[in-house]
């Protein structure tokens, strides 16, 4: 509970607000506290002057009065005189407004204002006056009445705060719950995910980053959707390509060796196991150089070569395959093009495409190459007349194990690495592959290289 999301953002929540609220509390009294009082100081002085003046007209008896009557209104008032009487007027008549050092320093005619340091303490804002009746000295002493109700309406603040403090903690639970709610069922799925139940979220709409997340989530899903499916034909298609050489080498080794037979069905049954091993080696060969491919990113030996005569070889090396299906071959758009990258590599890439044309060529079909260098990238398209690749094909043509439908190649035997292998490299290199295809028309391989 203590580690989870939510009670973290309650805490935080709390914490902040409390900061912020008695921070912004204790800014904002202190500063129009300390502003009141100034300029209640000076209204206390002149207050204070006008009573003097007052005294003069009146006389010591009504001054007096008039202090006991002001004193109900606006301020507490005590009057001190040089031999030691003190008359308070106020409802506080206990309280002691000026310290002996204070009235002794008004009484000797000066004026008393309160310390800066201590005008942010209410209790001590007051000012004395001095002044004479005949020859005796008094001091004037004057508070004002409203510091009680400065005092009131600090605790009124605390009180309102403390309210908004608890209320908004109240709703911002609400608020946080909902906040972390849709988290808690991508944590949830999350779980389920590891356990291979991949389900998407369909009941968050929002349109915020919460919505964005669970937008990825749902396509980090299906992604994986993708994969498991391909990893199931994956496990399907290794174990088909396995084990039908497999069975096919062990039912005719056993035939051979359990029966007698001619030299002409002995060289049969030889070439059948010969070539199955051929295609359990071939298949073995892929899956290591695919997996070497995706771990080697960073070495890449790239070399400065002719490509125009690589592909040329390539050619020459596939004579006999192409001569057997009297394939047409169309080389006179091979311009000369020097290209800076892993021969070995690209050489595999050209291998592969050369092979599949090859062999979804139907007998007396064209292929044609084309190698162009355009503002410093190396374009090569290879073109053949085969039998097409479907619309429904074309987006997982580069997928591990993805064979086209089966049922229209059934004697077109192959272990679906060839064009993935060739993708993986084109990546390394920092190209791009595009293919274009039309059932009963052909393919069109399209690859761009930088020079």
């Amino acid at each position: 509970m203590h580690n989870s999301l939510y009670f973290r953002v309650i805490i935080t929540f709390i914490f902040v607000v409390v900061i912020s609220v008695t921070t912004a509390f204790s800014i904002t009294f202190n500063h129009y506290q300390e502003r009141i009082l100034n300029e209640f100081e000076q209204e206390m002085i002149e207050a204070g002057k006008g009573m003097i003046q007052l005294q003069k007209s009146m006389g010591q008896e009504g001054l007096e009065g008039y202090l006991a009557g002001v004193s109900t209104i606006t301020f507490n008032i005590a009057l001190y005189s040089e031999d030691g009487d003190v008359k308070v007027f106020g409802p506080n008549k206990e309280s002691v407004l000026a310290d002996p050092a204070d009235v002794q320093k008004v009484l000797n005619g000066g004026i008393y204002r309160v310390d800066e340091k201590e005008k942010r303490l209410v209790q001590k804002v007051h000012v004395g006056l001095p002044f004479k009746d005949g020859e005796k000295r008094y001091a004037l002493f004057l508070k004002p009445r409203i510091v009680d109700r400065v005092n009131f309406l600090r605790e009124g603040l605390i009180t309102v705060l403390t309210y908004v403090l608890l209320i908004g903690s109240v709703l911002y639970l609400g608020a946080a719950y909902f906040l972390v709610k849709p988290i808690k069922k991508l944590t949830a799925l999350t779980s389920k995910i590891a356990k291979g139940e991949f389900k998407q979220i369909e009941s968050i709409r929002s349109k915020d980053e919460i919505g964005e997340l669970a937008k990825s989530f749902n396509v980090m899903t299906a992604e994986l959707t993708k994969l498991e499916t391909m990893r199931k034909e994956f496990i399907s298609n290794v174990s088909h390509d396995l084990q039908s050489p497999l069975t096919s080498i062990r039912g005719f080794a056993v035939a051979l060796k359990e029966n007698e037979f001619s030299k002409e069905q002995q060289h049969h049954y030889l070439t059948i196991i010969q070539k199955e091993s051929e295609r359990l080696a071939k298949l073995s060969e892929n899956l290591l150089k695919l997996s070497v491919l995706e771990n080697m990113d960073s070495l890449v030996e790239k070399e400065t070569y002719r490509l125009d005569q690589q592909i040329r070889e390539v050619f020459l090396s596939h004579q006999p395959q192409w001569l057997e299906k009297e394939l047409e071959l169309d080389l006179e758009g091979i311009q000369m093009v020097e290209i800076h990258a892993d021969r070995l590599q690209l050489e595999q890439v050209w291998h592969n495409l050369l092979t599949n044309s090859i062999k979804y060529s139907n007998k007396g079909g064209n292929i044609k190459v084309d190698v162009k260098e355009v503002q410093g990238e190396v374009h090569v398209e290879f073109s053949d007349t085969g039998i097409g690749i479907g619309e429904k094909d074309l987006p997982h043509i580069f997928d591990r194990f993805y064979m086209v439908d089966k049922a229209r190649t059934p004697t077109r035997q192959g272990s679906g690495l060839g064009l993935a292998i060739v993708k993986k490299i084109i990546d390394i290199h920092g190209g791009d592959i595009l293919i274009k295809s039309n059932l009963g028309k052909g393919t069109s391989v399209h690859i761009v290289l930088p020079k």
